[in-house]
């Protein structure tokens, strides 16, 4: 498709959770509950005149949906702010060092002043009815494969709330999520091509996972798609989390909006979401600046050169990748930088294997991922007791995935997987052992020196429990 007669134009909004010792403007912990709810609260929420005197369009159709809306709060990650119930905090400094960092990244103007706003948002996603967002950065520029992309707007805001139910005119949703720091990156539209689009997501968030505090697991990241070709509107999908399907949306959009204008029709300027299947679906008009207002209970965040000068710029891909040659092989190190395991890579290859905590981020997750298993619960603590288990050979390298396996499957230890998998490490004088047995057990293998089918047979004994590697060398050493 020739992109460019068909006068495509595209931008992207990325959207990252920041891993933060608390929420954007309360203390509450910013992280997924595994409480039950100790409340729930019932609200109706309605449209209001942004800044400049008008409802915004998308607002009133949501207030025109007359939808109820529960909320359920939690002992740790809910509090009075949550709920709109008291004033907010002031913004975590946390935070605004991470959005300011991306910012040097990226080489945007910083204000000298950031003025907190108020984002009407009345489908139910925030409590008080609006999301509270912030300008840290305009005008800079992410460099491509295919030129220069334009950064629009670097922003930090709340994460809104997790649906989790909807029946008619009634949605429930957990207020664990809203309020945890969210950093949004947003490009002009300089986007090529729909593969163009993927490489400008990947860019951008690996430049957030580059300071250390991007969290980790589904959802963590999502991108914002807006989407015109010639004779057709902007059309923002909303909600892409997978980058495997981003270039499959933006086609199918562009499809979507050549089909109308073939039969003579004017596509319109909406809002769709992201579905699993590549397709998008309706949900509302396209919002406009009228639903933005200032936020009358913070302070505006004063810049100076002082508190600039104490952003550290973390180092660029480019950098990681030349400091990573040193350690890991050339086809590791593209993967392990596009990681979300990123930082943990970083700070277990000081100490163990960089190759083997490589390979543990990079394939034996996503192949459990693959197989269904729900990695989520894998928490930082349980690599460094795994990694522990290998360096101190209470377990060997090839027993990691079954661990990893009852780990995700069984919500346990490191420690309890070990002996319920039954792969504790073998000596080289155990191994000896039963090498010894299979060569007494299979006399005609050994007579006709089946060295292969030998080998198969004490593996069904050892695997996973000691390296293919040392069982052909011990096999070899008590054949002769």
């Amino acid at each position: 498709m020739d992109y460019q007669k068909i006068g495509f134009r595209c931008g992207i909004e990325i959207h990252n959770r920041l891993n933060t010792k608390t929420k954007l403007f309360c203390n509450c912990k910013p992280r997924f509950s595994e409480s039950k709810p100790i409340a729930i609260i019932k609200r109706k929420l309605r449209a209001v005149a942004g800044e400049m005197g008008q409802v915004d369009v998308a607002a009133m159709y949501e207030y025109l949906r007359d939808r109820t809306f529960f909320y359920q709060c939690f002992p740790d990650e809910t509090c009075l702010i949550c709920i709109d119930e008291e004033p907010p905090l002031s913004i975590n400094k946390e935070a605004l060092e991470a959005a300011l960092q991306v910012a040097k990244l990226l080489k945007v103007e910083i204000p000298d002043e950031i003025h907190i706003m108020r984002k009407i948002v009345i489908d139910g996603s925030n409590v008080c009815s609006f999301q509270r967002t912030a300008v840290v950065g305009v005008s800079g520029v992410l460099k491509t494969s295919r030129g220069n992309v334009g950064i629009t707007n670097i922003s930090l805001e709340e994460e809104s709330a997790g649906i989790v139910k909807q029946e008619e005119d009634e949605i429930t949703y957990r207020l664990d999520r809203l309020g945890i720091p969210l950093i949004e990156i947003g490009t002009a539209t300089d986007i090529k091509d729909p593969v163009h689009a993927r490489e400008v997501a990947e860019k951008l968030g690996m430049i957030i996972r580059s300071t250390g505090k991007s969290q980790r697991g589904i959802g963590v990241t999502r991108q914002d798609v807006n989407v015109s070709i010639k004779g057709g509107a902007r059309v923002e999908i909303k909600g892409v989390q997978e980058l495997d399907i981003l270039s499959e949306i933006i086609e199918n959009e562009i499809k979507r909006q050549q089909n109308i204008i073939a039969k003579g029709k004017k596509p319109k300027e909406e809002t769709r979401v992201a579905k699993e299947d590549g397709t998008t679906e309706y949900t509302r008009p396209l919002p406009g600046g009228e639903r933005l207002y200032p936020e009358t209970d913070l302070k505006t965040v004063v810049i100076d050169k002082k508190m600039l000068s104490k952003i550290n710029v973390p180092e660029t891909w480019e950098q990681k990748s030349k400091r990573f040659s040193k350690i890991l092989p050339k086809e590791m190190i593209d993967q392990i930088i596009k990681s979300e395991y990123l930082d943990l890579f970083e700070k277990f290859s000081k100490e163990y294997d960089p190759v083997l905590v490589a390979n543990t981020f990079t394939s034996i997750i996503k192949d459990l991922r693959r197989q269904g298993f729900d990695t989520e619960f894998l928490e930082e603590e349980h690599f460094e007791n795994l990694f522990s288990s290998v360096h101190k050979k209470l377990i060997s390298k090839e027993a990691i995935p079954n661990i990893l396996e009852i780990i995700s499957k069984e919500k346990t230890s490191i420690k309890d997987a070990i002996e319920r998998s039954g792969l504790e490490a073998l000596s080289e004088k155990q191994l000896r052992e039963i090498v010894r047995k299979t060569l007494k057990k299979h006399p005609a293998l050994v007579k006709e020196e089946k060295i292969s089918a030998l080998m198969g047979e004490v593996m069904k004994e050892v695997r996973g429990r000691i390296s293919g590697k040392t069982v052909a060398k011990v096999l070899k050493e008590e054949l002769k």
